[in-house]
């Protein structure tokens, strides 16, 4: 067997696969939108029953109705009635879906789309798509349902591509004159009225009870710095008293254990969940796929949850909250470091990969000179946050000064409450101001 005829079979399989990926990015892109179209409309429909029950128990008389509950042929109702307004926005105009993935109906007669077009379109589409998809079988990225009404569902590349042969190209609309364009705002404008009612936004109450928090703005307003370097005899953590001062340097180290123990792990992981570094094998997909899951589950726990796992695993103390930063900042670092380094530029890597250098090499010398500089910059904006959050994990038992502030709220001694907020406010400032100074000698 000659060459040629070896290699045949191999350039046949390239030749498949490239024509397979062609087919599934139009058609996944295709699904998603469709998808987003069918969502939206079940979101409407939820909002439609949330405003039934609100109205039920809001303005009719007595309060002994039970709650408006779906019977199961409703069910059945909704997916129709919803699967039939998506399929009719997709027919009818452009969709908020379509949109989305840049997608848009075009006529193959080069022409404006008629009324009769757009109805044929939304007919056909049933007898092409419930049967099994079977409109896709013969063409899948032109279906039965759009051949036969002359139509077109293209992206936004073919559509350049239309309109530099000199094709038909619609004239644009104005934001409001297209579907897409009613159907977000109106989106929007149901999501905020749902949002108040579920909030229950009452700014009435803001003026009609003004007079409560009047005597606690007068107090916080005028602050006692007492206990700013004596220990306050009242409070008493550990059988120790602690002032205010002692508590911010309680606080700060807590901080910075928790900043840099964090930094030391988030940084190996960073490399371990970048694609252009992890993503050239089965296992490193593997890794990669389980450190950016690691990051993801992680950093979406909040850091008061945190802290209050610590606090009954370790009891109520600052290591309590230095563990709950740091596993937080792990995740929330790590997913910046990955994300940094995913956006460098690829050449180095390349050069250094085709003279045979190892992965750490590639890290080293082609990876970290980029982004160094970033690094820095993550750590110490990350420190600033850590000192805001460390003010609320003292709530749930993670110590430093805003164990202090909480004392001084349950005591009602908003005086005292006022200088604990106000050093809090300076120390922030201060580190604001201090590790912006460092990011910009940095950058």
């Amino acid at each position: 067997m000659t060459t040629a005829q070896t290699k045949r079979p191999s350039a046949g399989r390239g030749r498949r696969r490239e024509v397979l990926a062609k087919m599934l990015g139009p058609l996944w892109a295709r699904s998603l939108s469709f998808l987003v179209d069918w969502a939206i409309w079940w979101y409407v429909t939820y909002a439609v029953v949330y405003l039934l029950n609100h109205y039920w128990y809001t303005h009719l008389p007595g309060h002994w109705y039970d709650k408006i509950a779906f019977p199961a042929w409703g069910w059945i109702v909704t997916i129709v009635a919803t699967l039939e307004l998506a399929v009719a926005c997709r027919s009818f105009g452009r969709s908020l879906g379509q949109r989305a993935f840049g997608l848009q109906l075009h006529s193959t007669r080069m022409k404006a789309i008629t009324l009769r077009q757009h109805a044929w379109h939304w007919l056909a589409w049933h007898a092409s798509v419930l049967p099994l998809g079977v409109g896709f079988w013969k063409d899948p990225l032109h279906p039965w349902h759009e051949r036969v009404t002359d139509l077109r569902l293209l992206n936004a590349k073919e559509r350049r591509e239309q309109e530099e042969s000199g094709g038909y190209a619609p004239k644009p609309k104005r934001f409001f004159a297209t579907q897409w364009g009613v159907a977000s705002t109106l989106l929007i404008c149901l999501t905020l009225f749902i949002g108040f009612l579920i909030v229950e936004v009452n700014v009435s109450v803001l003026f009609q009870r003004a007079h409560h928090a009047g005597n606690l703005w007068s107090q916080i307003l005028h602050p006692n710095f007492r206990y700013l370097t004596v220990s306050d005899p009242d409070f008493e953590l550990r059988l120790l008293s602690y002032s205010i001062l002692d508590q911010v340097v309680i606080t700060l180290f807590m901080t910075l254990v928790a900043t840099i123990l964090g930094t030391l792990f988030a940084l190996p992981l960073s490399f371990l969940g970048a694609r252009n570094i992890m993503g050239y094998s089965v296992f490193g997909w593997t890794i990669y796929s389980i450190v950016r899951g690691f990051f993801n589950v992680f950093r979406a726990v909040e850091t008061m949850l945190w802290a209050a796992i610590f606090a009954v695993w370790v009891g109520r103390s600052p290591f309590a909250g230095a563990l709950a930063l740091m596993i937080h900042t792990i995740a929330a670092l790590g997913k910046l470091f990955s994300e940094r380094v995913e956006s460098i530029d690829p050449s180095p890597i390349e050069a250094i990969t085709a003279v045979g250098g190892s992965r750490w090499q590639v890290v080293r010398y082609a990876v970290l000179p980029q982004v160094a500089p970033s690094f820095w910059a993550f750590t110490l904006y990350r420190w600033d946050i850590n000192m805001r959050m460390s003010t609320i994990i003292a709530l749930v038992g993670g110590g430093g000064i805003g164990t202090l502030l909480f004392h001084y709220k349950r005591m009602r001694t908003y005086d005292l409450m006022g200088a604990v907020v106000i050093v809090i406010v300076a120390i922030v400032w201060l580190m604001d101001y201090i590790s912006g100074r460092v990011r910009e000698k940095i950058s």
